[in-house]
């Protein structure tokens, strides 16, 4: 049985408890919050002892799970608490964003580096929420890049509503690996989420382009990601469910698989179950978590890029350049 922490007596911290809490190899056996009011909202919806700081949960608690649900503007000083007391731990995304989950800037990246460099030294496992991975359709996606159905990949096409913005970018890195470079034309200093025009390309020559806005609708769609190869071309839509691939080339459109969410069923809120399923199996058989720290830092190393190339009008900004900046302090 996995002893599980929960820091968050908000809905998403709820929502997280209750799936590990409601696993047959996992328990919530402690909560933590330092709002009196959410503290004892999580103590009666999980029926534990609460804590009001991360110091009395350290001191007092035995989980070797942490479920670090906090705001992503104070997520890297209780997480490297956690890990300095050599606790696993499980939180969400994006890792740091001083401004919001909207408008990560490269800023956030060097906030967030201490952080990474300890949990690699650390030997401890080190998870974060890119439920999306656990999508009916992204992972048939996913899955018919790297198992080479599409043939050599030529070309990615990504849009997302900010709302899904970490999980489109987490989806491009998971298939396809981190860019080479970034290009992207947008104002930083716009208020809100910055609109975002953004290229990509990868150092195996393939192209792509991902935009990001709040001004599309879910009614299309909040988010849809298409691969294109030299033998089918696939694209998986939105948060109910969709996913075609279809036979590369031609006038005539050849579908090769058509899938559909059924009807009543409903892969949003199932994703954070199955995320829960994998963070569960992976600690039970001493393995990474599904999506791991190096998920979470690779996120944020690519909006460090486009922030810096945004900043200096659309100029082309190599990753590893601001990897290395990063790193220097």
């Amino acid at each position: 049985m996995i002893k599980c922490a929960l820091i968050s007596g908000k809905g998403m911290g709820l929502r997280h408890g209750a799936n590990f809490h409601n696993h047959a190899d996992a328990q919530v056996v402690a909560v933590c919050d330092m709002d009196p009011e959410l503290l004892e909202k999580a103590k009666e919806e999980f029926g534990v002892q609460g804590y009001a700081s991360v110091d009395e949960l350290l001191a007092q608690s035995d989980a070797e799970l942490v479920l670090l649900i906090t705001n992503e503007t104070r997520r890297i000083a209780p997480l490297r608490q956690l890990l300095a007391a050599k606790r696993h731990v499980f939180t969400e995304k994006p890792l740091c964003g001083m401004e919001g989950q909207f408008r990560v800037r490269e800023q956030d990246a060097a906030i967030a580096w201490p952080a990474i460099r300890q949990w690699r030294a650390s030997g401890l496992k080190f998870g974060i929420n890119y439920n999306y991975r656990y999508f009916t359709h992204f992972r048939k996606l996913h899955e018919d890049a790297a198992e080479g159905r599409l043939g050599e990949i030529k070309m990615v096409r990504a849009r997302a509503h900010f709302n899904c913005w970490s999980h489109v970018i987490d989806q491009i890195l998971w298939t396809m690996g981190q860019p080479e470079w970034v290009s992207c034309l947008g104002e930083p200093s716009e208020e809100g989420g910055w609109q975002r025009m953004i290229h990509l390309r990868w150092p195996n020559g393939v192209n792509g382009a991902l935009d990001g806005s709040n001004a599309w609708g879910y009614d299309d769609h909040p988010l849809r990601i298409m691969i294109c190869g030299t033998e089918s071309y696939a694209e998986a839509r939105g948060l109910d469910g969709w996913y075609r691939r279809c036979k590369a080339g031609g006038f005539k459109q050849e579908v090769e698989e058509l899938w559909e969410v059924e009807e009543g069923r409903q892969e949003y809120p199932e994703s954070f179950g199955r995320m829960a399923d994998g963070v569960i199996e992976a600690m039970k058989q001493d393995r990474p978590l599904p999506a791991d720290g190096e998920a979470a830092w690779q996120e944020l190393l690519f909006e460090a890029a486009v922030h810096r190339s945004a900043l200096r009008g659309g100029e082309r900004v190599r990753l590893s350049d601001v990897e290395s900046d990063v790193a220097k302090g």
